[in-house]
């Protein structure tokens, strides 16, 4: 009997599938090319990446656009993974990280372009996590394993939006404008008019249409 380790899809396209991780570094995605695919529009063509490091697997995000989280806590670096964890990609996605046994005549798959396995040894589950409904229902008898401090780095606080400075509106300034030099023409016609000054002020233009209207 050898040690492997599996990701179970708890929720997804193929919820129920095993994922035998047989290789040292396992990318996880929509693309073809990854070792384990899952078409799901919330998933993106290189999401996740396992590797292996001493007894067991670490998971890291691609920079994916939905992100990648941890018993619900989003990844912002590694994360090493212990048994019984579940990985959740974007949030239609579930993957439960398990630690099996597996016989010498067991077919094992790496990945979701492989058959799926004829016969496999019952999942050997660590003592604090019974069940995938145990771990859903509520923490395990035992003290929750702390999941922080295994974070490469740090949940950040929600960005503050700064909120766009708005511009003064350069059509209230023509309007103004506008209204200024109207009112300015409105006074000196009035003002023309009133001193009876046509003829002075405009006189070679009235004498342009009729000759001698103005002396």
């Amino acid at each position: 009997m050898t040690s492997k380790y599996r990701l179970v899809m708890r929720s997804g396209p193929t919820a129920g599938k095993s994922f035998i991780l047989e290789t040292p570094e396992v990318f996880i995605g929509r693309d073809l090319n990854n070792e384990i695919v899952i078409n799901d529009p919330e998933v993106s063509r290189r999401h996740t990446r396992l590797f292996l490091q001493g007894a067991s697997y670490v998971v890291e995000d691609l920079g994916s656009t939905n992100g990648t989280s941890v018993n619900g806590q989003r990844l912002m670096g590694p994360y090493t993974l212990r048994p019984g964890e579940l990985i959740m990609l974007g949030e239609n996605v579930s993957l439960l990280y398990e630690l099996v046994q597996t016989g010498p005549n067991e077919t094992v798959a790496s990945s979701s372009r492989a058959q799926p396995p004829t016969m496999q040894a019952p999942p050997q589950q660590v003592p604090a996590m019974e069940s995938f409904s145990d771990y859903m229902s509520g923490p395990p008898p035992a003290a929750p394993l702390p999941a922080a401090p295994a974070y490469s780095g740090h949940i950040p606080s929600s960005p503050v939006e700064e909120t766009p400075k708005k511009k003064f509106p350069i059509w209230i300034i023509v309007v103004g404008l506008l209204l200024i030099i109207a009112c300015f023409c409105i006074g000196f016609l009035v003002y023309v008019d009133a001193s009876n000054a046509w003829c002075d002020w405009f006189g070679w233009l009235f004498n342009m249409f009729t000759p001698g209207l103005c002396p």
